[in-house]
């Protein structure tokens, strides 16, 4: 039997080497804690998710980081636009047929100039025969209750005819001349000019023959008719194109498109050439996009110069305009991605640089445009840009 003298001993025995293990691996915690608290040589976290970097001076050696200052006094910018050449609003016009007929002379050309005003088309029709006689009915019929106006007044004034006679020759007479003012407003919507309706009333037969005139000067173009030919109400026949002013349409992507503005300088040239011909400005902006190439139209209009550009040629167009509100340019070569947020190293001194979140507004000839997390004359790196990215990582080492 075991009795407690003897007892004591074995447990003492027992418990020793525990006593001595528990301590031994206290020790080994503390030491990996010291050494998980330490942070890597080349990093040093500061509050608000700012983070620093801290080159040694064999890293500063080796990487040889090349810094460039940010501007913020940056006033234009230019954009490269493809430009098509259309006619200006008002310098082109297309001619069409008003009726239906049968095409009965044809005294245009591709290419010919036209005045004003010119005869160009004439039409057999029907249509338009019946027009003429309602008009010269309707202008007979207003002489006829005209005079029999009169002819009632001077009856009532000597006490022959009635007042009520008077009357109905005055809603006769009111009638009479809504109907001849009517008819000649048919005519004067197919196009028939004043002169020619005034012909009308001496005429002694009628002329089923419509004239269409040219409503601008300029040079014919598309003729898509031939003499003989049966056309009907409101087809084209062709289009006069003043050439004296044109209108080209640059298309921008909606993001180049939000610093672009009414009155902003505008040089324009030739595609295949890199001199720029003819200096002027935007003209307008259109608010929507544009449906067939999603892109935002540019609208510039030019009187061109020794006959160019004309009509439907391809331009280049150099935009130059500024940003709105303060923004700050940052060499493109310095911007690198963190996830999705764009981010710059900012240059403290020789060697310490900071890791920088940016907000990009746009982007243009190789330079970013921030609009928030940078400062004027501030220097970021442009080279070697990846290393420090690669240093920064240890970041996520010293919160662990």
């Amino acid at each position: 039997m075991i009795t407690k003298k003897r007892l004591y001993p074995l447990i003492m025995l027992f418990l020793f080497p525990l006593l001595w293990y528990s301590c031994s691996d206290d020790k080994t915690n503390k030491g990996a804690a010291v050494q998980i608290e330490e942070s890597p040589p080349s990093v040093s976290g500061k509050p608000e998710g700012k983070l620093i970097i801290q080159l040694s001076e064999k890293e500063k050696e080796e990487l040889k980081i090349v810094t460039a200052s940010v501007s913020s006094t940056i006033q234009n910018y230019s954009l490269l636009v493809p430009g098509v050449v259309f006619p200006a609003s008002g310098y082109v016009s297309i001619i069409s047929t008003p009726l239906d007929g049968r095409l009965s002379a044809v005294l245009v050309s591709d290419g010919d100039p036209v005045r004003k005003g010119q005869e160009l088309f004439k039409i057999e029709s029907l249509v338009f025969g019946n027009l003429v006689a309602e008009y010269l009915q309707g202008l007979a019929e207003e002489r006829f209750q005209t005079t029999r106006l009169e002819r009632l007044k001077q009856l009532v004034e000597q006490s022959i005819s009635s007042k009520s006679e008077l009357d109905r020759a005055m809603s006769d007479y009111q009638r009479a001349s809504a109907a001849s003012i009517a008819a000649v407003a048919k005519l004067k919507a197919i196009g028939v000019p004043d002169h020619e309706i005034e012909a009308f009333k001496s005429a002694e037969n009628i002329d089923p023959s419509l004239k269409i005139h040219a409503p601008i000067a300029g040079k014919f173009d598309q003729r898509m008719v031939e003499l003989g030919q049966s056309v009907n109400a409101l087809e084209k026949l062709g289009r006069i194109i003043d050439t004296q002013k044109v209108l080209i349409r640059g298309y921008l992507s909606p993001e180049d498109a939000r610093s672009i503005q009414t009155g902003d300088s505008v040089q324009i040239g030739r595609r295949d050439n890199d001199q720029l011909g003819i200096a002027t400005v935007v003209s307008s902006v259109n608010p929507g996009l544009d449906e067939e190439n999603r892109s935002v139209v540019v609208n510039v209009e030019i009187y061109p110069v020794d006959g160019w550009p004309k009509p439907g040629e391809n331009v280049r167009m150099e935009i130059a305009t500024s940003s709105l509100g303060e923004v700050f340019a940052v060499p493109l070569k310095a911007v690198t991605y963190d996830g999705n947020q764009a981010i710059v190293f900012v240059r403290k001194d020789d060697r310490t640089f900071e890791k920088r979140r940016i907000e990009i507004a746009e982007i243009r000839d190789q330079l970013a445009i921030v609009s928030g997390g940078m400062q004027n004359d501030e220097e970021v790196a442009i080279s070697q840009v990846f290393s420090l990215k690669a240093l920064s990582r240890f970041e996520l080492i010293t919160e662990e």
